[in-house]
C-alpha cells in the first residue's frame, strides 16, 4: 500500500472510529481517560458493545501500563475487561501487548468501507438495483413506523436479522434519533406487507448499515442488495460519502464488494475469557430490546 493510500484508508478509519464513539454516547455509555486509553462504559447496561478500553483517539501507540490501567477501572466497576480497537489504526504489535496481559482474542469483525468518490482514484461501480419483484415497494420512513416495524420484526421468528455487533441496534429508540437525523429506516414491503426493513445509522458524514431484517421466504441475494441499495441511497440523501457494513461471512464481503466496498482494517476485541463468563452477554438494562447477534 502507498503511502498516499495508506493515510487516506488511516483517515477513512477514523471516521469510523468517531461514528462508534459518539454512536455509543448517544446510547447513554461515558468516557473516562486514563492516560492514553479510554473507557467506555455504560452506568447500566454490560452490553459488551457499550463497555470497552480503547485506545485514545489520535494516538499511535499505547503501553501495556496505560492498557491495565483501563482493565483495573473496568474490574472496578464490575465489567468485564475488554479492549476494543479498529486493527488499521495500531501495529500489529498491538495485539501481542493485550496477550501479555492475559488478554484472548475475542472476536474480529472484518470491515467493509464505501467512499463515494472511491479510494486511490478509483471510483465504485454505479449502484444499480435489481429488478424490483412484483408488488414490492420501498420507501424512507422518518416517523414511528419504523420505530414500530422493528418491533414487530424482532418478536417475529419469520425474518432473520443482521446486525454487526459493535453498533447495538435498539428496537423501539424515541423519536429523537430520527428527529436528529441520528438514523433513517427502509421499508420494504409487499402487497403493502412488510417484508424487510433496513436501519441506518448516522453521525456527520459517515453512515452504518447497522441493521437489515428479511421475511425467510423472500431472503435471497436480490432483495438482500435491493434493501442494502435504498439503504445506501438514503444515506447518501443525508449527507454522507462514508458507509461502513460488518464483513462478517464471505457472503456479506462478497456482496459488498460487488456494491462497490472495500475491505479496510477490522474491529478487533481482546477479552478476559474467564470473566467474561460472568456478564449477561444481552444485558438489556435500557427500555428497549438491543439486537447484537445475527
Amino acid at each position: 500500500m502507498d503511502d498516499s493510500l495508506q493515510r487516506e484508508t488511516r483517515r477513512v478509519l477514523r471516521q469510523v472510529q468517531e461514528h462508534l464513539y459518539h454512536a455509543h454516547a448517544n446510547l447513554g455509555a461515558v468516557k473516562e481517560e486514563l492516560g492514553l486509553v479510554e473507557v467506555i462504559h455504560h452506568p447500566s447496561n454490560t452490553l459488551p458493545d457499550l463497555n470497552y478500553v480503547t485506545p485514545r483517539r489520535k494516538t499511535a501507540w499505547v503501553s501495556a501500563h496505560d492498557v491495565e490501567m483501563g482493565i483495573d477501572f473496568m474490574r472496578k466497576i464490575e465489567r468485564t475487561p475488554r479492549v476494543q480497537y479498529i486493527e488499521g489504526l495500531f501495529p500489529p504489535l498491538f495485539a501481542r501487548t493485550l496477550t501479555g496481559l492475559g488478554l484472548q482474542a475475542e472476536r474480529e469483525t472484518p470491515l467493509m468501507i464505501y467512499k463515494q468518490d472511491g479510494f486511490n482514484n478509483v471510483t465504485p461501480p454505479p449502484l444499480i438495483p435489481p429488478e424490483k419483484p412484483d408488488g414490492v415497494t420501498i420507501e424512507r420512513i422518518s416517523d414511528q413506523r419504523g420505530i414500530e416495524t422493528w418491533w414487530y420484526v424482532w418478536r417475529n421468528a419469520h425474518y432473520d436479522v443482521l446486525t454487526l455487533g459493535v453498533e447495538p441496534l435498539v428496537v423501539g429508540r424515541d423519536m429523537a434519533a430520527l428527529q436528529m437525523g441520528q438514523q433513517v429506516d427502509i421499508l420494504m414491503q409487499r402487497f403493502s406487507f412488510p417484508i424487510g426493513v433496513a436501519r441506518v445509522s448516522i453521525q456527520k458524514e459517515t453512515a452504518h448499515l447497522l441493521g437489515i431484517a428479511l421475511m425467510r421466504e423472500h431472503r435471497g441475494p436480490a432483495m438482500t442488495k435491493l434493501l442494502q441499495i435504498a439503504a445506501m441511497q438514503a444515506a447518501f440523501e443525508c449527507g454522507c460519502d462514508i458507509i461502513f457494513a460488518p464483513g462478517e461471512t464471505e457472503e456479506d464481503r462478497r456482496l459488498c464488494r460487488e456494491l462497490g466496498f472495500s475491505d479496510l482494517g477490522s474491529m478487533v476485541c481482546y477479552t478476559a475469557k474467564e470473566e467474561s463468563q460472568l456478564e449477561d452477554k444481552h444485558g438489556v438494562v435500557l427500555s428497549q430490546p438491543i439486537l447484537t447477534l445475527r
